[in-house]
């Protein structure tokens, strides 16, 4: 994996990716929207250079945490093998 090309985007592009990912999985993250984690000094070791680390930003509406979280593993995990951060 970490020889795989990435494709290079944008915090905000990234954002709004994982948001139309999440809610494509089920309508009841309609409410939620995700805010990537932080651009890494330097690559991982599989190449990608952002933490992984994303942010759910919700309403009372939403369902829980716990449900948000298992929920992106998944999508994170497969944004990370695919994109990389511009500066």
């Amino acid at each position: 994996m970490g020889c795989r090309k990435r494709t290079i985007i944008s915090a905000v592009r990234l954002d709004r990716h994982l948001t139309e990912r999440l809610c494509q999985s089920d309508r009841a993250f309609e409410t939620v929207r995700l805010a990537a984690g932080y651009r890494l000094r330097a690559n991982d070791a599989g190449g990608c250079n952002w933490s992984g680390h994303v942010v759910p930003i919700h309403g009372l509406r939403a369902p829980s945490h716990e449900i948000i979280e298992a929920a992106l593993r998944p999508i994170v995990e497969a944004a990370r093998a695919r994109f990389n951060l511009s500066e």
